[in-house]
């Protein structure tokens, strides 16, 4: 079964990493704060792009401690061997918004900052956040500026001192150099 019409709602859990062991468990790269948000699903869409992904059952999850930090190693129903775990190597792997545990009252999803107003701590307008890339070291957002080219923005506390979605607005601390191209 392939994703109809929920496209919109799956938020990105995780990415598959490669198989792990003969039974057809998977290793996944969390791309969460919160690595046991997987324990909370029964099913998880996977796929190379939310429109394309199909809903599999999830039969188990467990973790492996990394350097890089914490791995996930899920069994999807109906992958039983290794050769059909390596099949799912660099999926995406999915999950609708009101599948996951409530978030605390302090805490956000990445693209809930996509739309966000950027300003500057003098509340100056800088653009717009279009969009939240995810990079190993951290997360980078894109804001949208007028009439200047995009400029890539490390989202870290040294640089987003506030977010209020309330408001639609995010407010950065700019340094010299930080919205050059």
């Amino acid at each position: 079964m392939t994703n109809t019409g929920q496209t919109d709602t799956l938020l990105l859990l995780g990415r598959v990493y490669r198989a792990h062991g003969l039974s057809g468990e998977i290793k996944v790269i969390p791309e969460t704060d919160d690595p046991t948000r997987f324990e909370a699903l029964s099913a998880l869409y996977v796929g190379q792009a939310p429109d394309a992904a199909r809903l599999m059952n999830v039969q188990g999850v467990r973790y492996q401690h990394a350097r890089k930090g914490t791995l996930v190693i899920l069994k999807l129903e109906t992958v039983e061997s290794r050769e059909a775990a390596e099949a799912l190597r660099g999926a995406s792997l999915y999950a609708p918004a009101d599948a996951l545990p409530e978030l605390d009252e302090d805490e956000f999803y990445l693209r809930d900052l996509v739309g966000l107003t950027a300003v500057d701590e003098n509340g100056d307008r800088i653009g717009v956040v279009e969009d939240v890339l995810t990079f190993p070291g951290q997360d980078m957002l894109v804001i949208a500026r007028d009439r200047q080219p995009s400029a890539m923005v490390p989202a870290v506390p040294e640089f987003v001192t506030a977010i209020d979605l309330e408001a639609g607005q995010i407010t950065l601390r700019v340094i010299e150099g930080l919205l050059d191209g």
